[in-house]
């Protein structure tokens, strides 16, 4: 198990990071989530001792890696790079095998054996990296990080240099290998999305804080904060006044929210009216930009599946269940 507590950077008198703690457990998938910039990739280097000064603790299995005569041992971590940090004067058995440095020869050659045959990059060995797909470079970049048996995985947006269904597969591919190796993995983005469909746990870190840590649903569904919702989520923020309207009590230091789907614009009447500014077919949904006209113009987004005989201009009406507002902090 990996465990951070306390955890915190600064560069000079500036502070990135601090007072973070968390916990990945073996076989377990742990997205840490937020802005570029945010400090996902310091909390990735630290652990993997390549980020030596730093405040708090961290501990692989029972023994705490913070102090300096540590730093030097094998922390049994494996790290993909954002851009795989693969050498092009090498090729693909020799990459894999520079991991394996400290093997004897005759041990160093079955392993990287092994490591092709698993990861369908046999008839690749003999090529440079520059003659291979984003995908197979991906795969090389993964054989070399688990060439060592890594306890723990650490990965750098890994699939942001993928197309869309490169990046689907691949995704189900990693997420299926690292409960195989029961590896405790750590995965950094800013991708939601990405984030909601590979991970067991998500944290959200903005302005030097983790502001919440939660297994996905729970994060999804229950956001503590408006950052959180707003990153994680698409919501609408409802102006406090529409809402004590609706007979829900809220105070100034809270706001309302409601995913975009879970509202309904129609030319039915309410007691809220709106102006229909814009719609989008987006597929198999609609999105509307609408304004509530007795709330000074409030811009919403509204997602639906038809949008019957509303045309851009239009007065019309939205339809709020109140047990789909959520009351959350600012």
């Amino acid at each position: 198990m990996v465990s951070i507590e306390k955890f915190g950077v600064s560069f000079g008198n500036t502070k990135i990071l601090e007072d973070i703690s968390f916990d990945v457990k073996p076989g377990e998938i742990v997205t840490i989530l937020g802005s570029s910039g945010c400090g996902k990739t310091t909390i990735l280097r630290s652990i993997a001792g390549l980020q030596k000064e730093h405040e708090g603790n961290i501990c692989i299995g029972d023994e705490c890696v913070s102090s300096k005569d540590i730093y030097v041992k094998d922390r049994e971590v494996g790290y993909i790079f954002q851009d795989y940090a693969l050498f092009p004067h090498l090729n693909v058995s020799e990459n894999i095998a520079f991991a394996l440095y400290k093997l004897p020869k005759k041990e160093k050659i079955k392993r990287v054996d092994e490591l092709l045959e698993q990861f369908n990059l046999v008839e690749h060995k003999t090529k440079q990296i520059h003659q291979l797909s984003g995908g197979q470079q991906q795969r090389v970049a993964i054989a070399r990080a688990l060439a060592n048996n890594p306890k723990i995985l650490l990965l750098d947006e890994p699939f942001s240099n993928l197309d869309a269904m490169l990046r689907y597969k691949t995704k189900i591919w990693l997420k299926t290998l690292i409960k195989e190796l029961n590896l405790s993995a750590i995965l950094v983005t800013h991708d939601k999305k990405e984030a909601l469909t590979i991970s067991d746990k998500i944290g959200v870190i903005n302005d030097k804080k983790l502001l919440q840590f939660d297994t996905a649903k729970t994060i999804f569904n229950n956001p503590n904060n408006l950052y959180v919702a707003n990153f994680l989520c698409e919501i609408n923020q409802l102006p406090n006044k529409l809402v004590k309207k609706l007979e829900i009590d809220i105070d100034d230091s809270q706001v309302a929210i409601i995913k975009i789907d879970k509202s309904i614009v129609s030319l039915e009447k309410s007691q809220i009216r709106v102006k229909i500014i814009d719609i989008s077919f987006c597929g198999d949904y609609y999105e509307l930009v609408i304004e509530l006209i007795d709330f000074n113009n409030k811009t919403l987004i509204v997602k639906m599946n038809d949008v019957q005989d509303i045309n851009i201009l239009d007065i019309a009406y939205i339809h709020i269940n109140k047990n789909d507002i959520k009351i959350i902090n600012k």
